[in-house]
């Protein structure tokens, strides 16, 4: 076992249609101007120990804490609320000086302008600290605040031998993952993670602090599952917590000379009728490395068992069979899994990705490497460029228990069954390659895209987490039905746009229409 290979590997990774909408939202004209030094004034003013600028220590760790360093913006200032208060008072003042603003939490999606703005003010939600356990309604429930990592949110939940469904990589923020719906380890068995919030606490845009559930605002609890960051500023998630238990998982990696074997070893995975994806207590992500300079192809992939067995489950006998340059599969706490995932940390380098779905099959799991392998032939030498592809299963088990206890907005047909997401993905230096990779990744999702369809294998959905910024994904959402829904309950706590129009973000309602 040589995991010293899994992390110099991994040090190069980045591991990670339905009409256009005819949907706008209007409002009036009150984001037509903008005055720098009033917003900042106004904000350190009111909240002195909060507010920081540039060249301030503070301001750089929170303008360069983001996963991809293409998101550094240079805010005007930085904003770094402790309350959900601070946060009310603080876009009262952001809105009435038509100031936009950016919300960060974890800062793992690498869309420039997602989280920040370079014209206006960064809101930083790590000085947020709730993680504790409470009660809602005869449930033990996590309170966890947005800015928090998912390996903070599970060591803090080890001690009472409990877990939530949550993120899969300890670096991962809170926020932005269970917004974008988020797939754990147990969606065979509990579905997306956003099923498992119980309650949100909400900043609207008219700095109201509500408590939204499935009893509360109903129609904006269902909204926010899946629906990002459209609807207000969540400053707290309360969610299920269910008995934590030792697990069978690891990290094995594959030289070129063993690739088809990989490969060969995923497709039987995803075989709907027969593969391991059947095994509702397992999941993978596997994927394959291309090293732009050294030509090189390797391979980096998980495997996940709740529960540990004698020997190997045999879901992953077709992986655990496979020559090995190292691996760390094994029996171990959850805990110890978790701490692996770190390599899986911001790096000062470039991100970039784009994600695509198909249905789940032995031929399309092979589709999908095939022009993969067939594209990064024609990649040039980006410096330090790796470029992945990733697969990632969507059981029928996943698919069917999302719909549970009033569903999400995500709403996907459980009879149009299983499906492949795919995420195809970048990591490079030099901020002259942003438009070449940009371009590659698009083509290359272009490609597997054609070809699913021309084999009626194309399933219409875009992932959010793993979305590029020009890519549609609510429009995908219920079959196209989500998204007129959607437009309502924003148009409802939102009537005048504060959230479409000053709030940065790369999914939004009203720009839908215009993405690919």
């Amino acid at each position: 076992m040589k995991p010293s290979a899994l992390l110099a590997l991994a040090a190069l990774s980045c591991v990670r249609a339905y009409p256009s909408s005819s949907l706008s939202l209007t409002h009036e004209h009150l984001f037509e101007s903008r005055t720098e030094t009033q917003a900042c004034q106004q904000l350190a003013a009111k909240y002195p120990k909060l507010v920081s600028y540039p060249n301030s220590t503070t301001y750089v760790e929170e303008d360069q804490d983001f996963y991809s360093s293409s998101c550094y913006l240079s805010p005007w200032c930085v904003f770094t609320p402790e309350s959900s208060q601070d946060v009310a008072g603080g876009l009262k003042i952001l809105r009435a000086t038509n100031t936009q603003f950016g919300v960060r939490s974890g800062g793992h999606m690498p869309i420039k302008g997602a989280a920040s703005t370079s014209d206006g003010v960064l809101i930083g939600m790590d000085k947020i600290t709730t993680l504790q356990l409470g009660n809602f309604g005869n449930q033990t429930v996590a309170q966890i605040s947005p800015g928090f990592r998912w390996g903070e949110v599970y060591s803090f939940l080890e001690p009472y031998n409990l877990i939530v469904i949550g993120g899969r990589y300890s670096p991962v923020g809170v926020g932005g993952l269970l917004l974008g719906g988020g797939v754990s380890y147990f969606g065979s068995v509990r579905g997306w993670d956003d099923n498992h919030i119980l309650n949100y606490e909400v900043v609207t845009a008219d700095s109201e602090i509500l408590q939204v559930n499935a009893n509360s605002h109903p129609d904006l609890f269902w909204a926010l599952k899946g629906g990002s960051s459209n609807f207000g500023i969540v400053t707290r998630f309360d969610l299920e917590t269910y008995p934590l238990q030792p697990v069978y998982a690891g990290f094995f990696s594959q030289d070129a000379a063993n690739v088809d074997k990989l490969i060969d070893a995923i497709a039987q995975y995803c075989d709907p009728q027969y593969g391991g994806n059947l095994d509702s207590k397992t999941a993978i992500d596997a994927n394959l490395f291309y090293d732009a300079e050294a030509q090189t192809l390797t391979g980096l992939s998980n495997i996940f068992y709740n529960g540990t067995v004698n020997g190997t489950p045999p879901a992953f006998a077709n992986f655990t069979s496979l020559p090995s340059v190292s691996t760390t599969v094994q029996d171990k706490t959850f805990a110890s899994w978790l701490s692996e995932t770190t390599i899986y940390g911001a790096t000062p380098s470039r991100k970039l990705w784009t994600a695509t779905s198909l249905t789940m099959s032995v031929d399309t799991t092979k589709l999908a490497a095939d022009i993969f392998l067939q594209e990064v032939k024609t990649l040039r030498n980006v410096t330090n460029g790796t470029f992945t592809i990733t697969w990632q299963p969507i059981s029928q088990g996943l698919v069917d228990n999302a719909q549970l206890d009033g569903g999400t907005a995500i709403d996907l047909d459980p009879k149009n069954g299983p499906i492949l997401t795919l995420l195809f993905a970048s990591n490079y230096a030099l901020a002259s390659d942003d438009a070449y990779v940009d371009q590659w990744l698009k083509t290359l999702t272009a490609k597997v895209e054609a070809e699913a369809r021309a084999r009626g294998a194309f399933y219409p959905f875009v992932f959010l987490n793993d979305a590029g910024g020009w890519q549609k994904t609510l429009s995908y959402y219920g079959g196209g039905q989500s998204l007129p829904k959607m437009a309502a309950v924003s148009q409802k706590y939102d009537p005048q746009g504060v959230f479409q129009k000053l709030a940065s973000g790369a999914f939004k309602i009203s720009q839908e229409a215009s993405k690919q």
